[in-house]
Order: structure tokens, then sequence, then C-alpha cells
């Protein structure tokens, strides 16, 4: 007996806790490694991109005779030297791009963030829906027993009977569209976690109430220092400047020096000759070239300035938004914590009503139908809480206690 025991906790699941499957999807979800392997790839770009052209080497068969009675050999050696600032501006627009990815990816794991903890949410809702069903159609059986008795007896209806029947069908069928949410939950969530949604879920933990938030302007400031949407939208400005600033640079000509030495083999007299100079791009005709590309290189830099702003609004609403939603879903909690057990209480009393023939049938079934939606409703608003809060934590850009709330487990003293 032990031993099938010992198997059977084995083969179960593993329980699921939220901040595993936060870490778990940090480090599995394949669209976040892309995104990591982006950033990996405009880091890398930031060094070359301020680096020099590589050196010309040129090797010349110089006015050699027909006879080839001498044969005069140049080789020379230049390299390009570009001005105005071209390199820096250059590794300024690589440096931009990488912080972007950088931003991105960060905003990629928030997303990311919120999509775990929704689905995971989703999933134990489901689980509560099952467990509220489970318990009521105890009730209900009770019920059924209860009237199967009255009827034997002649006082009461067969109605009655039929009225509880069909209770614990309906039951039943909510049960089945439990069971479908729960499947669509997991198959979320695996998907996130790169794991085979064909493999048994565990059971979540039962998640709680903070119990306090910072205060809404304190978020609010630190979401304008830490969303990475904002650090992408100034990143994007950085780069329009370098960009602006690497067109304006085309305008001053670029130089190469260059060294060269030339040698006559079979020659008579002197054969070593070395040659030096320097060349240059003439940018006489940039005028009608380049303007345009400096007007729109500065709209450029202006529709940044205007996006970082918009974006910034933005963030203010959303830690606004989420915060007032977060409060209100506690308090639909801890007021469901006062009706729940005034609603048990109703059913209990409507109970032994119905046993001692005081009352009908459709007060009992209607005090338990209560209780069950006000079960349900505090569910609902529990996951809707830990919901609000990771997407309040998305708008912060910060941990603001979204897995110590999974783990509070509010105390049902109901």
């Amino acid at each position: 007996m032990l031993v099938a025991l010992l198997s059977l906790a084995l083969a179960a699941p593993a329980p699921l806790r939220l901040a595993d499957l936060l870490k778990e999807a940090r480090e599995k979800n394949p669209d976040l490694k892309s995104a990591q392997a982006r950033v990996a790839s405009a880091s890398a770009s930031v060094a070359p991109a301020g680096a020099l052209d590589d050196p010309m080497l040129m090797v010349q068969l110089w006015n050699a005779p027909l006879d080839f009675s001498n044969v005069p050999v140049m080789v020379q050696l230049s390299q390009a030297l570009p001005l105005g600032g071209k390199r820096a501006a250059r590794r300024d627009l690589a440096v931009a791009d990488a912080d972007a990815a950088k931003a991105n990816a960060a905003v990629q794991l928030h997303d990311l963030e919120v999509q775990v903890a929704q689905a995971y949410f989703d999933l134990f809702l489901t689980e509560r829906t099952q467990e509220v069903d489970d318990e009521l159609e105890r009730l209900l059986r009770a019920l059924l027993q209860a009237s199967e008795a009255r009827v034997s007896t002649g006082r009461g209806e067969q109605v009655e009977l039929l009225r509880a029947q069909g209770a614990i069908i309906q039951l039943r069928s909510d049960r089945e569209t439990a069971n479908d949410r729960r499947s669509s939950s997991w198959a979320r969530l695996a998907a996130l976690l790169d794991r085979d949604p064909a493999a048994p879920p565990g059971s979540t933990t039962r998640p709680g109430v903070l119990e306090s938030l910072p205060p809404e302007a304190a978020l609010r400031d630190r979401a304008l220092r830490e969303r990475p949407e904002l650090a992408s939208a100034r990143a994007m400005i950085s780069g329009a400047e370098a960009q602006a600033r690497l067109v304006r640079a085309a305008e001053v000509p670029d130089v190469a020096p260059f060294l060269g030495l030339m040698h006559t083999f079979h020659g008579t007299g002197e054969t070593n000759f070395l040659f030096a100079g320097v060349q240059g791009n003439l940018p006489i005709f940039s005028a009608g070239k380049n303007e345009p590309r400096i007007s729109g290189a500065n709209a450029q830099v202006q529709a940044w300035r205007d996006a970082e702003r918009a974006a910034r609004n933005r963030v203010v609403s959303e830690v606004a938004e989420n915060y007032a939603h977060v409060l209100a879903e506690a308090h639909q909690i801890e007021l469901h914590h006062q009706l729940i057990p005034l609603s048990r209480q109703t059913v209990e009393s409507a109970e032994h009503s119905y046993a001692a023939g005081r009352t009908d049938f459709t007060m009992v079934l209607d005090s338990v139908r209560d209780l069950r939606m006000h079960e349900l409703d505090l569910a609902q608003h529990l996951a809707m809480y830990e919901q609000r809060l990771a997407e309040l934590q998305r708008a912060v850009g910060g941990d603001i206690g979204v897995e110590k709330a999974a783990e509070a487990g509010h105390a049902d003293d109901h």
C-alpha cells in the first residue's frame, strides 16, 4: 500500500508556482531568446561602426617597355580618413541601435511576464471553479436526499425532486466548461514556457492580496525612470540625432593619404622611387543632395521626440488606470469575504427550514445558487486582482510584488 502511494505521488505533476514559472519563461521562451540574440547582434556592431576602413594596397606595373628590358613595379598603400565626426556619428548610431534592442528585449520580457501571470491565474480560476462546483454538488445532493424524503412521505412535490436533479446536471455542464477553460489556459501557459501542452499541469497556488501598495505618485515616478519603452524612445532620439550629424558631416570632404614605393628591376641608374600624397572627394554638388537629407534627418529627430513625449503620457495613464483597477479588485475581494459567510449561513438556515417544512424548495435552491455565484465571483476577483497587479507591474517597469501576492493566499474565514 505504501509503495502504491509513493508511486502515485511521484507520478503526479509538481505544483505550479508563479515564481518558478516566470523563471522558467525567462530562460526558455523562444521569443525572448530571439530578442536577446538581437541584443547581442546589435551590441557586437558598435565597435566596427566607428572603426576605420581597411587600408588599400595597390601593386602596379609602371611604364614598362614592351621588351621588358626593365620592369618598374610600384607598391602603394593608402588609408581613407573620414572627417567631420563621421566615425563618432556612426558609432553613436550603432550604440543607439544597441540600446533600442536592449530596451525592446526588456519590453518583451515584461510582456512575457504579464502573459504568464494571466495564463496562470486563468488556470487558478478554473481550478477554483471546479472546487466550488464539487462543494456545491455535495450541497445539492444533500438537498436532493431531503427532497426525496419529503416526496416519499407526501410532504413535498415531485417538482422539487426534478429541480434538484436538474441543478446537479447543470452543475456538471458548468464543470465541463471549466475543464475546457483549464485546457485552454494550460495550452497558453505551456506555449509561453516552451513545454509540451499534452503534459498534465500541476495545481496552482491560491493567491492573495498584498498588504499595501506604494502610493500612485511613487509608482508613476518610478515608471518614468524605469519603463523600457521610454528608454527605447530615448535611444531612437539619440540614433536620429547621430544620423543627423552623419548627414551634415557629408559636407566635409574625406581624405586618403597614400605612400608608394617604385622599384625598377633590370634598370640602370636610380631604381628606387618614393611617392607620397593625399586624395579626397570634393563635395561641390552636395548642396542639392544633402540639404533635403538634413531636413529629413532633423524631422526624424523631432518625430522621435514627440513619440517619447507621447510614450510618457501613455506610461502615466497606464499606471493610473491599473492602479485604480488593483484597488477596486482588492475592495471586491474584501467585500466577498464578508458576503460569503452570510451566504453559507443562509444556505444552512434554508436547509433546516426546508427539512422542517417551514420554507419552500425554491428558497433553498436560490440560496445555494447565490452561494455558488458569490464563491465564483470571489475566485474571479482574486484572479483579476493578480492579473491587474501584473499589468500594473508592467506599467511601472519593475517588481511591485506579483510573485509575493501569488503566494500570499488570502485567509478563507468563510
